[in-house]
């Protein structure tokens, strides 16, 4: 990797959590409006912050693994492979406190995308939002952290 291929990753993972932010903090207004139709919408926002948080992880594994096997259980996988230290590689993206609220997202994704007669369960949902928040409040130092340390470990410059 080179420093422009970092750069450009870094932007490329900035700008996704700009989005998953906005998403979990769209989600919660739409839930606490307390309406099945809020409900509904805070349950679609925090499908699509999943949806933004796989897709930054897929860019990592496609930059350094470049392998990403479409098998059974890829979704769980993922989360797991990208909270992992690859030695001469790349370092962890996601943090061992986050597997879990990234999982149990992975998980309500995979019910909310699947269901073809679904009533969100505001009991679920006020959990589920609970471990968004948890995401929402660490996801923003990932990407500066997992930057900082392929730039170290690389012997690039770090980004601007």
């Amino acid at each position: 990797m080179d420093a422009l291929a970092l750069q450009t990753l870094a932007s490329e993972l900035e700008a996704d959590v700009a989005v998953v932010v906005a998403a979990i903090d769209l989600a919660g207004r739409r839930c606490d409006e307390g309406t099945p139709s809020g409900q509904d919408s805070a349950a679609h926002h925090l499908s699509r912050a999943y949806n933004v948080i796989e897709q930054m992880a897929l860019r990592v594994a496609k930059v350094f693994e470049n392998d990403i096997a479409d098998e059974r259980g890829w979704h769980t996988e993922l989360i797991r492979r990208l909270s992992l230290r690859i030695e001469g590689v790349r370092p962890p993206l996601f943090t061992d406190e986050l597997r879990q609220p990234l999982q149990e997202l992975r998980a309500f994704r995979h019910v909310f995308v699947h269901a073809y007669d679904l009533t969100v369960d505001p009991e679920k949902l006020a959990l589920i939002l609970k471990y968004a928040h948890v995401v929402r409040e660490r996801i923003p130092g990932l990407v500066p952290a997992f930057v900082a340390a392929v730039a170290d470990e690389q012997g690039i410059e770090r980004p601007r």
